[in-house]
């Protein structure tokens, strides 16, 4: 086993760090140790194929339930498989007990990875470590993009104040270079990224990129993260040189990544013509579909082949404006003032009722985006939601064609605003969506589930129930625990925690009852509620033994050894390993044989 690098995670921006394996082709296994805790990513070949986080947000039932890949009722019996299978792989488990298919199970171990990975960059602080040994399992055509993890991490990890630091170390000044736009679904943007890509095609400052009205400064500073660390754009008007050479093997006295990859240098571009060497770009994978969290870019393989992918919506880089630090110049140059290029404006040769039609065209679709719903892609291409392949491709380029800037330059339109340029934005992806069949499919079914607001509270909805369920499976356990100490008091409030979080689990209810029961002093004054409420558990989930055990438990306690004995053996055919029940019928087939004491549950026999 080699040690290929050493560092903690503040050595430099992390996103650097994770971006250096990953464009390198790197093999190997990273292991992060932060409060006493390992996160672990696995790399092959540069992609991410596995990641282990100690967190329970990261747990697959969770990541599972806010994908709404399963329901809430399923957390329950899910993780007690999984308590059961402690070997087995959790996807695994989760899939076959609630019968995923195949492209479901892949999409969920792709989110569960990517989410992860991704959480490496919320640690405030932690060693890590690469080697070249991989202790993780791996399954063929679960990888990742780096480059997708990356956004991710910078999009809903990184906190605020070291975002703003990490920025201010990057530059001030971002412009997307010409080759980088192929690799944009890589990163897995989607539309709310669009308006950000396209400003930074022309190039732009952090400070204009927020004060967008249309940009959401959190997403605005995660698309420049992502990019910066990627070696995707030209900063501050000079562009950073890629590090070149084999994947990290540093020197034995090398015990840092940022020792072992050399710093970017900032140097002066000379002319447009002289570029800046290029990292080693990862294979082309599958994009990204919008707004899907991590069911990212993928790589099948050590090799994965190439698929194409629909048209990124950006605007194509124009010429830089003049970079806030400018080269200093030479002997024979002088010193130009930095100046904002004027806006085109033809004044002759401009068809007026061609102008007024694309000003109008704008107006209106830019009133659908603002709609409340924001209407939905087919309404912003104009076409109808059964309009076909050819249909949504005519549809796309008729509107790019009069969106164009030099279009709106010869009709003498004016983006001062740059209306134009996010309706253009957003028409480039809704073509991305619906000529991608796949993705069309899954926009279908995000309209008639009420539309992408719609979908959003749902997955709220759930989320929040997700975190009350597995706050109520916690409740019971703590008080199943006080309940095998004979700490019925604090049983009994777990447990009713328990249900007030999740009043719709019958094992809450008859456990609840039974704990009841045992602390009553008068267990035959209780005992007719405590009847109702464990046959109302058995009647709400007759498979299941806890209400019956109970409820033979109870009857055993009053005397009813014959009624008791028959429901231990239901629990038994229920759960033929079921040890309590096992040694309930034993006892009572040996008293019933011997003619004992048919009474006695009360009279001289423990409390349980």
């Amino acid at each position: 086993m080699a040690e290929l690098a050493r560092g903690t995670v503040t050595d430099r921006p992390w996103g650097r760090t994770l971006a250096a394996l990953g464009l390198r082709g790197v093999s190997g296994q990273l292991t992060v140790i932060a409060d006493g805790k390992p996160f672990r990513i696995v790399f092959s070949e540069g992609a991410v194929a596995a990641a282990t986080s100690p967190l329970a947000n990261d747990a697959g039932v969770r990541v599972a339930l806010t994908s709404s890949l399963i329901s809430s009722t399923q957390v329950a019996d899910i993780q007690r498989r999984m308590a059961a299978q402690p070997t087995r792989d959790e996807i695994d488990v989760l899939a076959e007990a609630t019968r995923l298919t195949p492209e479901h199970t892949m999409r969920l171990r792709r989110r569960v990875t990517a989410q992860r990975a991704a959480r490496t960059f919320a640690l405030a602080s932690g060693d890590f470590v690469v080697r070249d040994e991989i202790e993780l399992p791996l399954l063929e055509g679960s990888e990742l993009d780096i480059r997708a993890v990356i956004y991710l991490g910078a999009k809903s990890m990184i906190p605020e104040t070291r975002m703003a630091q990490d920025l201010a170390t990057f530059g001030s000044w971002f412009q997307l270079k010409s080759d980088s736009v192929d690799d944009l679904p890589q990163f897995g943007f989607g539309p709310d990224e669009q308006a950000v890509l396209g400003l930074l095609g022309r190039g732009a400052s952090t400070q204009e990129l927020e004060q967008q009205a249309d940009i959401d400064p959190r997403i605005a500073r995660a698309v420049v993260y992502a990019l910066v660390s990627c070696n995707a754009v030209v900063v501050d008007g000079t562009q950073i040189p890629a590090p070149k050479g084999k994947p990290i093997e540093p020197p034995p006295q090398v015990r840092s990544v940022s020792q072992a990859i050399p710093r970017p240098v900032v140097t002066p571009t000379a002319a447009p013509a002289a570029r800046a060497p290029t990292s080693p770009p990862l294979t082309r994978a599958t994009p990204m579909p919008p707004a899907a969290v991590p069911d990212a870019p993928t790589m099948r393989g050590k090799k994965p082949t190439m698929t194409p992918s629909a048209p990124v919506p950006v605007v194509a880089p124009a010429r830089a404006p003049a970079p806030t630090k400018a080269p200093t110049p030479g002997p024979s140059q002088t010193a130009a003032p930095a100046t904002k290029p004027a806006t085109k404006r033809l004044t002759s040769n401009v068809d007026p009722a061609q102008a007024t039609e694309v000003a109008a065209l704008i107006k209106e679709r830019l009133a659908l985006i603002e709609r409340k719903d924001k209407g939905d892609h087919f309404q912003l291409l104009g076409l109808g939601r059964d309009a076909n392949a050819a249909q949504i491709r005519d549809g796309y380029f008729k509107l790019a064609r009069q969106l164009h800037p030099d279009r709106l330059s010869a009709l003498g339109i004016a983006d001062d605003e740059r209306k134009a340029q996010r309706l253009f934005a957003e028409v480039n992806n809704a073509f991305a969506v619906l000529n991608d069949p796949v993705r069309k499919q899954q926009y279908a079914d995000i309209l008639a589930r009420g539309g992408e607001a719609a979908v959003r509270a749902e997955e709220k909805r759930a989320e929040e129930m997700a975190i009350r369920i597995l706050e109520a499976e916690e409740a019971f356990k703590r008080g199943e625990m006080a309940l095998k100490r004979d700490s019925l008091s604090t049983a009994i409030r777990e447990l009713e925690k328990a249900i007030d979080l999740n009043p719709d689990e019958p094992e809450f209810h008859a456990t609840l009852a039974w704990a009841k029961f045992a602390a009553a002093p008068d267990k035959m004054a209780v005992s007719s509620p405590t009847r109702i409420a464990l046959e109302k558990a058995i009647e709400a989930e007759p498979r299941s033994p806890t209400g019956k055990f109970f409820l033979g438990r109870v009857e055993r306690m009053l005397g009813k050894d014959n009624d008791a004995l028959r429901l231990f053996k239901e629990v038994l055919e229920i759960k033929p390993n079921h040890p309590e029940a096992t040694s309930e019928v034993r006892v009572l087939e040996a008293r019933l044989a011997g003619g004992g004491d048919k009474g006695g549950g009360l009279f001289g026999r423990s409390k349980r």
